[in-house]
């Protein structure tokens, strides 16, 4: 802690010292009011406080989002508020709803909140907090939340048979509601801060073999579903996401470059993206039928307007195939595998399928039985031409 005049020039200067997670800077212009300025370089004002006889730290915001004068004129404010309500035994209205919160309370705030900016997920966050989260810690107030108590909540968790995956899921979300209770002033601290995650792949991995492939290429270029046949070999040739192909235009297929722009609307990393696209992809291109009036590349020829679901006609083909365990985010899948076991670098492929984090592709980097023994005989056979060779050959070493 440091006592210092804060000014509207020293705030972006003053730092935390080497070695600390943080360092508060108390402005002697307004007692109780200071600077919190942490080793990442976050500034943050506070008022200090107590509650019956206990000290509470209000977030009054960062320095990005107020200026000083108006901080000091907020905390001179909520010391009025509170002096003028201890004259009337009662404490600030805000201060109360603070103390008196609970999980229930942070979740009906987050929920609207989750709607509009992860909608794919929110399904699945309503059903992780209502299921086995509300029911375990929607009572409890925030200040009285602790990281051991979700420890072994996780542990519980894994006891109950539930997959290592699903119980980091829910370890997301209650560090994701401890993120929004913090960053709406209701906590300093996150509540999950240094909770231990499992981080156990679970996914299912189907792998087709070479006979595998050819029969089913065999298919996908005779079968007369040529729409959803030549979706198939798109993903299978370009690595691209389902909904990617099903969202294609024509107008984003760029055939003299050689490339393909996927929207940031359509891109699950919500960025634009540029997909090289191979002789492979440009010939099924050539091969689709394509109407002067189509705006998707893959345009369902009985209603005119894009795909949608492919779920029916593909899953005849598959049967059709000899590969029933065959899903379409598994040709994707193949896609970078393949990619993998041709000696293309993990960097390379996470290019190729939109990944920021090259630990995402790890998932992809699947080598056969057949490519590991051939880097062990590669050991073998250096070996064994060593040892074959003349004692002449052998380089002596002086000892």
């Amino acid at each position: 802690m440091a006592i210092i005049k804060l000014t509207t020039s020293n705030l972006t200067s003053l730092k935390c010292p080497a070695g600390k997670q943080r360092i508060e800077f108390c402005d002697t212009e307004m007692p109780s009011l200071y600077l919190l300025v942490s080793d990442k370089g976050q500034r943050t004002f506070f008022w200090r406080t107590k509650i019956d006889g206990k000290t509470t730290h209000r977030k009054i915001g960062r320095i990005t989002e107020i200026t000083l004068a108006n901080a000091r004129a907020e905390v001179k404010r909520l010391k009025e508020e509170q002096a003028s309500s201890a004259k009337q035994g009662n404490l600030s209205l805000d201060v109360l709803k603070i103390e008196a919160m609970t999980l229930n309370d942070l979740w009906d705030e987050y929920y609207p909140f989750a709607q509009s900016t992860v909608p794919r997920s929110v399904k699945r966050l309503e059903q992780l907090w209502r299921i086995r989260i509300m029911p375990r810690f929607g009572h409890m107030k925030l200040r009285d939340l602790h990281l051991r108590q979700f420890q072994v909540f996780m542990m519980d968790l894994r006891k109950e048979g539930l997959s290592a995956a699903t119980a980091d899921y829910h370890a997301a979300l209650l560090r994701r509601l401890g993120n929004m209770a913090v960053r709406w002033g209701y906590l300093d601290v996150n509540f999950t801060k240094g909770i231990q995650l499992y981080h156990e792949f679970n996914g299912v991995e189907n792998i087709l073999t070479d006979e595998q492939l050819k029969t089913l290429l065999e298919v996908l270029y005779t079968d007369s579903n040529r729409p959803v046949c030549n979706l198939a070999l798109w993903l299978l040739n370009t690595g691209c996401r389902l909904s990617e192909a099903l969202t294609a235009k024509w107008s984003n297929i760029y055939e003299a470059n050689k490339l393909w722009i996927v929207p940031a609307a359509n891109s699950k990393s919500k960025r634009d993206r540029t997909i090289p696209l191979s002789e492979s992809a440009l010939d099924i291109l050539k091969q689709i039928d394509r109407q002067d009036s189509d705006v998707y590349v893959f345009t369902n020829r009985k209603t005119g307007k894009r795909f949608v679901n492919t779920f029916r006609p593909w899953d005849r083909i598959r049967n059709k195939a000899g590969v029933p365990f065959l899903r379409s985010h598994d040709l994707r899948h193949g896609f970078a595998s393949y990619c993998v076991q041709n000696g293309r670098s993990l960097y390379e492929v996470s290019k190729l399928l939109g990944h920021a984090d090259t630990r995402t592709t790890q998932r992809y980097a699947h080598m056969d039985e057949k490519t590991l023994l051939e880097a062990a005989n590669s050991v073998s056979s250096k070996i064994s031409a060593v040892m074959q060779m003349k004692s002449k050959e052998v380089p002596q070493v002086q000892l």
